[in-house]
């Protein structure tokens, strides 16, 4: 065998074998690693929020989200709010007033979805890890307590449907206002710092990056409806 030969061989072999290593980087090592990654962050997301979130990788689904828990809320905000309303029949004035304490829990509605796309990257750029939320909302507002002061005229009685429909009133009135509390944007902010400070501990020495992404997203139709509003009491 001439030296040419063995210096044709040598050089083919050498591209084989960068080939070869090549090819077990991007199509064995590389996706092994992006899913134990993927693996990870679906654990630390289910601690850090208690569920589990539709994971895919480069658009594949991986996981899907599981419905431990419905709604995640934020912040709580009591507030004050009243309610007044006066009749006069033949001179006779009957007259309600209403004062409530209502507590609002903001945060967001899960059932709309939690998804975590990991995106591998290219050859010379990072990989990227995006976090979709759905917006900040009103979860619900609650009543605490709710106190009433009832005037009855002679001829002109306060009944019980005039009671109930100023209840219903005091509740309007509540929902408008807790739906003008400006705490949706505070909500998103701490998800996202929370979000972070869990994994980004685990993406160090990684080529990834974490976004936190809010989405208009619309509830899922086979996902149970979340339980209605508690109704007012009056002590």
């Amino acid at each position: 065998m001439s030296d040419t030969t063995i210096i044709v061989i040598s050089i083919l072999t050498f591209f084989l074998i960068i080939f070869g290593a090549a090819a077990w980087l991007f199509f064995v090592y590389f996706p092994n690693k992006t899913l134990s990654l993927a693996k990870e962050l679906a654990a630390t997301v289910k601690n850090t929020l208690g569920l589990t979130p539709q994971v895919t990788i480069n658009q594949k689904i991986i996981y899907k989200r599981t419905n431990e828990i419905l709604q995640l809320a934020m912040i709580e905000q009591d507030f004050d709010v009243e309610y007044e309303v006066s009749n006069t029949l033949l001179g006779s004035v009957k007259h309600i007033h209403l004062r409530g304490v209502y507590r609002a829990k903001i945060g967001f509605d899960l059932q709309k979805g939690f998804n975590v796309e990991v995106h591998r990257g290219g050859f010379l750029q990072p990989g990227q890890i995006l976090l979709q939320l759905p917006h900040a909302e009103v979860l619900s507002v609650e009543p605490l307590n709710v106190e009433k002061n009832v005037t009855s005229g002679l001829i002109n009685w306060v009944t019980k449907k005039d009671l109930e429909a100023a209840m219903q009133e005091l509740a309007a009135l509540a929902h408008d206002k807790a739906s003008k509390l400006d705490m949706l944007a505070d909500a998103e902010k701490r998800i996202e710092n929370r979000l972070n400070e869990a994994l980004l501990p685990r993406l160090v020495n990684t080529r990834f990056t974490p976004q936190v992404r809010f989405l208009q997203m619309e509830t899922s139709s086979n996902t149970e409806n979340p339980p209605a509003p508690l109704p007012p009491q009056v002590n």
